[in-house]
């Protein structure tokens, strides 16, 4: 049977999507998530500095965005660093914020909005990326906030993910869509595509060129590259 470990109380809801784990310090998980309200909240039970209120409750900090979240991610942008930053989009910017340092990263104008937000490398850019997905386009910042990558696809963005879909040991990015589509990437072009049944949620990396996929009907499934291996829906 399963056990919580711990309990927060809120004062606002917790939104779909919103929730991110990072090791801001370079050691130590915070749980991290975004609220309707337009809040980021950052549980650290490690962090003693700020158990000034007892409990768990204490130990959560809250950064106001004062905008609809969109999307919240947390990794290692910086590749001389050795903790996390995190990532935080809105309809129309992207937040870069280091949390240990309490200081800002960079911040960025994004017209084209933010649906969903990974870290992670692409072919033929040798450094990580924040990499966002909007209104048919794709972009890539650098921890700078420089944009090194740039793509469009068929309609708006709503999920990415990276994977050996290849097998030739780079990342190509996997763009999954609100036209049912799910494209595979291998730099700015595209390889492959496949269509589902309903719009895509998620995709995930499971191992070398499998991903996992689910879509807003209920549906989860597997492809191997560019293959369906199994699906099943959900009642």
């Amino acid at each position: 049977m399963l056990v919580p470990a711990f309990t927060i109380k809120l004062e606002d809801v917790i939104a779909h999507k919103l929730v991110t784990i990072g090791k801001y310090d370079g050691k130590h998980p915070s749980l991290t998530f975004g609220t309707n309200a337009g809040k980021v909240c950052i549980h650290s039970p490690h962090d003693h500095a700020i158990q000034n209120e007892g409990g768990a409750q204490g130990q959560t900090r809250t950064l106001n965005i004062n905008k609809e979240i969109t999307s919240l991610v947390a990794g290692r942008l910086d590749g001389t660093k050795d903790y996390d930053v995190l990532i935080t989009g809105t309809q129309t910017n992207l937040f870069a914020y280091d949390v240990e340092n309490n200081s800002d990263v960079f911040y960025k104008e994004v017209p084209d909005g933010i649906n969903s937000c990974i870290f992670g490398k692409v072919q033929d850019v040798d450094v990580p990326l924040a990499i966002v997905g909007g209104n048919c386009s794709i972009q890539g910042f650098d921890f700078t906030g420089t944009e090194k990558f740039w793509t469009v696809t068929g309609d708006n963005v709503s999920a990415l993910a990276l994977c050996d879909a290849e097998e030739d040991g780079m990342n190509e990015l996997l763009v999954g869509s609100d036209d049912f589509a799910i494209r595979i990437f291998q730099g700015e072009e595209v390889i492959s595509e496949v269509t589902e049944a309903a719009k895509i949620a998620e995709l995930c990396r499971i191992r070398m060129k499998k991903y996992g996929y689910a879509l807003e009907n209920g549906t989860i499934g597997v492809y191997d590259g560019a293959s369906r291996v199994w699906r099943v829906k959900s009642k």
